[in-house]
């Protein structure tokens, strides 16, 4: 080996290193301002990017590396899509995600259309559109304790059938990339997929039948990193396999995960791929980072009105497609402005399309400047989405037609305010246990909820009603004033305190029992005017901590 060439080889690695190096430190800084640290990558891409400072000048080699962390990150996003648990996932849930993806599509393939792009562009711009982001909404979301609430569980459809139509989408934006128009397109297109089906058909075969005995014989030999390195090998080799037939190796990845998610190893390889996964996606952002230069005053005020337009454009796309699967206006609002950013897989889009000229580069740094704006609003998106939300669903249900939509659901309802009654808030596992105990001793009680599914397949068998507690005039007319007792049973704390302050207006004596899913949120609860709060980390600490000493039982450990 020549010494120019070990010169160019140390010379990447080092590039490697500094890149790595910056990423880090823009994302200790990022997440110290309380942003994603995804957001430091970014910057630290741009700083050391040829369009900058130019200190990584082979940005080629660091995209291969980078090429490796998206198919190590959807082998990973593959490894929880297990087949059982896409069944459990529910129609629901599945038709708000597809839904909005198509929704979403066609606005942002609208709106490059009107902006004078060319269609192939504006395609790549919608679908780009259509992808919000998984790392940043989910970590804000179980920091926040609002995962389990309404809003967090549509957010987590959404966002997990976005990661699933990823694949699907890379290889459209490849078919249109590549030139193809017409019925030309439509055969490529039809080959892709061909591919694909042959593809993930021998990988079945292959992780069903060959890799299980493989795994036998690994633990046989007590080995625990076997498994782990004939995962990342089968991983790896699936890319190889789609890449050499064509397709892009992205899609090998995340099918080898999905593939792998049944077997009994699938946890251990999950936990063992994250700290390798981590270092490699930083590659990527940053890589991407390189793609793009340090806008200029006017380059960052076209970015942040295009940032504007997306938030606006897809917030009212999600909003809408929620209401059209009969969601409640105030959830469907919420998450409508918790999903309006671009996310990660955006990039993976407009990177493919840069390369393959379908995009130009003054298009890509304003899709790129934009989707930094709106990552760095998402953190105060998520946490004023609950007033937002609550206002402009109160503007709205001001409305004539609202009003009068009211007044049929109260002519409608046989329910009539009843004095000594309980109200019980939510009905959720909490909830109906509260109403099976309230059933019991034959004490009246009335529910309210918001999901009109749960409220058409109860209504003939409990006394329930569609109604946001939030809003004073439903609790007035389920009663709440003359009420023996408020059971607020949903595990939003943030609801939960409004819930508790408009009871605490209308009828200050009533007792008021929450559920507190979170010791953190307790003393939040306490201020808002509850009467009784349930903990349940308490609650669970207590009934582990006898459920441990039954197990453990004085005669485990004798004086």
């Amino acid at each position: 080996m020549s010494d120019w060439t070990t010169i160019n080889q140390w010379g990447f690695l080092l590039q490697i290193v500094l890149l790595l190096g910056l990423a880090m430190l823009c994302g200790i800084v990022a997440q110290r301002l309380r942003q994603n640290a995804v957001i430091g990558y970014l910057v630290a891409g741009i700083i050391l990017g040829p369009r900058t400072f130019g200190i990584v000048k082979d940005p080629q080699s660091v995209e291969v590396l980078a090429e490796l962390g998206v198919s190590l990150l959807l082998f990973t996003i593959g490894l929880e899509f297990s087949w059982r648990r896409l069944r459990e996932f529910g129609k629901s849930a599945a038709l708000l995600g597809v839904f909005q993806i198509v929704a979403t599509i066609v606005a942002g393939s609208a709106m490059g259309t009107l902006a004078g792009l060319p269609p192939r562009a504006a395609f790549v711009c919608g679908a780009a559109l259509a992808m919000s982001s998984t790392a940043v909404v989910l970590r804000l979301l179980i920091e926040r304790a609002e995962l389990d609430s309404p809003h967090g569980r549509n957010a987590l459809s959404v966002l997990l059938m976005q990661d699933l139509a990823v694949v699907p989408l890379l290889i459209v934006v490849s078919v249109f990339a590549d030139g193809a128009s017409g019925a030309g397109a439509l055969e490529e297109l039809g080959m892709s997929l061909v591919k694909s089906v042959a593809l993930i058909g021998a990988f079945f075969v292959v992780i069903r039948y060959a890799l299980p005995a493989i795994i036998t014989q690994a633990s046989t030999a007590r080995n625990r990193d076997l498994p782990v390195v004939l995962a990342i090998a089968v991983s790896l080799g699936c890319s190889w396999s789609a890449h050499a037939v064509g397709l892009s190796p992205v899609l090998g990845a995340f099918a080898a995960g999905i593939l792998l998610a049944d077997l009994e190893f699938a946890e251990q390889i999950r936990a063992d791929v994250m700290p390798l996964r981590a270092a490699f996606v930083t590659l990527f952002f940053a890589s991407i980072g390189m793609l793009a230069a340090v806008p200029s005053a006017l380059g960052i005020l076209g970015a942040a009105l295009l940032a504007l337009l997306i938030f606006v454009v897809k917030a009212t796309v999600i909003t809408g497609v929620a209401l059209l699967l009969r969601k409640p206006l105030r959830v469907s609002l919420r998450t409508g402005i918790v999903l309006a950013q671009i996310g990660e897989f955006s990039f993976v889009l407009a990177q493919i399309a840069v390369g393959k000229r379908v995009l130009d580069g003054d298009l890509f740094d304003l899709l790129l400047t934009s989707a930094v704006l709106l990552l760095l609003l998402t953190p105060y998106m998520i946490q004023y989405a609950g007033p937002m939300s609550r206002k402009l669903a109160a503007i709205l249900t001001a409305s004539h037609r609202h009003r009068l939509a009211m007044e049929r659901a109260e002519r409608r309802s046989d329910q009539k305010p009843m004095e000594g009654r309980v109200i019980v808030i939510g009905f959720g596992p909490a909830g109906q246990a509260v109403c099976r105990a309230l059933k019991g001793r034959k004490i009246p009680y009335l529910i309210l909820e918001t999901n009109f599914q749960t409220v058409s397949a109860v209504r003939m068998h409990e006394p329930i009603e569609i109604g946001d507690a939030t809003q004073p005039e439903i609790l007035e007319h389920a009663g709440a004033r003359h009420a023996a007792a408020v059971v607020v049973s949903i595990p939003d704390p943030g609801i939960s305190r409004i819930v508790i302050s408009q009871c605490r207006l209308i009828a200050p004596g009533v007792p008021v029992l929450v559920r507190a899913r979170y010791s953190l949120f307790a003393h939040t609860l306490r201020d808002a005017g509850a009467s009784t709060i349930v903990d349940e980390e308490h609650v669970v600490g207590e009934t582990l901590a006898a459920e441990t000493l039954a197990t453990v039982g004085p005669e485990a450990h004798p004086a």
